[in-house]
């Protein structure tokens, strides 16, 4: 019987990497900052319902605390994701963010908690780092150099939101996830006040709502892959979430890319199963 964590990590790949595809085409739209923060607000709300019909008792402060933290990196790592994936190629930008929520969380693990990296995760650490110089190396042919500097932002952001949430979750899952994403939301929200373009927006509207329940769903599985799952193999599996966002670029917008991207591409899938099957 395959272990639940492993479903629910799997689930959650398919649903970010659905989530960003749509997200990206709203970006390239109403602007990257604005499709963040609607797709922030519209998760947030579906997880105070969900406070609303589960009644859970008062959270600890430091389940608050650390849900916050994480919101905010993964608020930042979110608009910067959107961002390169509005003006750059969407498999690439995807693979080199998906990157560093798999690295980031290994890394601290083992620098600071002293958990050993095993010789199949150093491969997967020597593949995404080619990726990321592949992916640099594609800006000088056809690729976009701000998207990659955008999407190293965004796996910076992903990392440090699998740390905290990992830690916060370990209390009281919801509560969790409902300060990750208010302060997601309070963050982004106040960046989009300067860059909004409401009538762009709204046109998108119904894409960045579905935008913000897959996100949810997304980090809800997340966090309960947590349960039975190391953080650093939840995070490398949800984190061949590339692929999906990688598919559905090519299929529905015939989306090509360099040689370069498209090894950067399969290094940094490679990299994330070969973390995966190292744990």
């Amino acid at each position: 019987m395959i272990e639940p964590g492993i479903l629910f990590g799997l689930g959650a790949a398919a649903a970010w990497g659905s989530g960003d595809f749509a997200g990206g085409v709203a970006a390239r739209r109403a602007g990257a900052i604005g499709v963040a923060a609607g797709s922030q607000l519209a998760g947030f709300a579906l997880l105070v319902a969900a406070l609303v019909v589960f009644h859970p008792a008062a959270p600890a402060n430091s389940t608050l605390l650390l849900g916050a933290l994480g919101g905010m990196a993964g608020g930042i790592g979110l608009a910067a994701l959107y961002a390169g994936l509005a003006v750059g190629a969407m498999g690439m930008v995807a693979a080199v963010s998906g990157v560093g929520g798999v690295v980031v969380p290994l890394a601290v693990a083992s620098l600071l908690w002293h958990v050993a990296i095993a010789p199949m995760q150093l491969a997967g650490i020597g593949c995404a780092l080619v990726a990321v110089a592949a992916a640099s190396g594609a800006s000088t042919q056809g690729a976009n150099r701000r998207a990659i500097l955008l999407a190293l932002v965004a796996a910076l952001g992903f990392g440090l939101w699998f740390l905290f949430l990992d830690r916060a979750a370990e209390q009281d899952k919801l509560w969790a996830l409902v300060a990750s994403r208010g302060a997601a939301s309070l963050l982004v929200g106040a960046m989009a006040l300067r860059w909004l373009r409401r009538s762009s927006l709204r046109a998108v509207a119904p894409l960045v709502a579905i935008v913000g329940l897959l996100d949810v769903a997304a980090n809800g599985m997340v966090v309960l892959s947590f349960a039975t799952l190391p953080v650093g193999i939840a995070a490398a599996l949800s984190g061949i979430y590339p692929l999906a966002t990688m598919v559905l670029a090519r299929l529905v917008l015939g989306e090509a890319l360099p040689r370069l991207g498209l090894l950067a591409v399969v290094l940094a899938v490679a990299g994330i199963v070969l973390i995966s099957l190292g744990t």
